[in-house]
């Protein structure tokens, strides 16, 4: 590599020495990929943002506090709190993110010839759900009125140009060997983020695992499916609860196993008690200790 660092990532050293490996002996994402499925209770998710929507006077305000904000929120936090999550592989190095961004598609209408777009959002660790919930609709409202994003956009030039997706791809692939490859081609592109995330909840369907891809640096998949309810017994009494199936992929070389076990219980119980999202990271640590 022609420089250590990347505009979006700095080099991780003082690994262990398997660790190090690891990138030698599994090359790409999907060899390194590890599934994870879970039932997530969103009953108490679901009466916070009621609450919420009823504080509310106006109704744009109302309908900009959604389930997938909230769970977009509890993603944040739980990087926030290990930003080990936040790392990929690069040419068998590993790199710590220097940003937290999240993509997502749009579509632009409900029907078949309406073009999806790619979202991609930047976030602050300290950004509340209020916060959180402005920038995810901002970037909603922007992808539903123009129909394209910056990525769509340089794309269209390219497409247009006889042999110009060979070249455009061929040189981003070289610079980016070399890790030269500039923040304003890098900002556009949504498979260089954090996670992705594939909300197919809201349009009815259940959640699949994903692949990760090999374009990019993106090291976590996830994908969201449709609310659900289950019959539940509490001693003598039957209750029903709503759930969402969560499905997630990760590449396993930029952490260990504890560090993901203890984020997905974390990540959990933020959606349990979604009331912890509005505090500092400082005192979300003290809150989950």
């Amino acid at each position: 590599m022609l420089f250590r660092d990347r505009c979006d990532g700095t080099l991780v050293t003082g690994q262990h020495a398997l660790n190090a490996l690891m990138p030698y002996m599994m090359r790409g994402r999907n060899e390194s990929a590890v599934y994870y499925g879970r039932e997530i209770n969103i009953e108490n998710a679901l009466a916070y943002l009621k609450l919420i929507k009823k504080a509310q006077a106006d109704t744009d305000a109302q309908e900009r506090f959604t389930l997938f904000s909230l769970i977009l929120t509890a993603a944040l936090k739980t990087i926030a709190l290990y930003p080990r999550l936040n790392r990929f592989v690069h040419r068998r190095a590993l790199y710590q993110r220097k940003h937290i961004a999240f993509s997502f598609i749009v579509k632009q209408r409900f029907d078949h010839d309406a073009p999806e777009v790619n979202a991609k959002v930047f976030f602050d660790p300290e950004d509340s759900f209020e916060t959180v919930s402005m920038k995810i609709n901002a970037a909603i409202l922007d992808a539903r009125e123009h129909g394209e994003g910056d990525g769509e956009r340089f794309a269209n030039i390219f497409h247009r140009i006889p042999g110009g997706k060979a070249l455009i791809m061929g040189v981003y692939r070289l610079l980016e060997y070399f890790n030269i490859a500039p923040w304003s081609l890098i900002r556009m592109d949504p498979l260089y983020s954090s996670i992705y995330i594939a909300n197919l909840g809201s349009i009815g369907l259940n959640a699949p695992f994903h692949h990760l891809y090999e374009w990019g640096n993106t090291s976590i998949f996830m994908v969201i499916g449709k609310m659900f309810s289950k019959e539940l017994w509490h001693g003598a009494t039957r209750t029903r609860q709503r759930y969402i199936d969560l499905r997630v992929t990760l590449d396993e070389r930029i952490a260990d196993g504890l560090i993901f076990a203890e984020a997905a219980s974390v990540f959990s119980r933020l959606l349990s008690s979604p009331d912890l999202l509005n505090l500092s990271i400082e005192e979300l640590k003290q809150a989950l200790s």
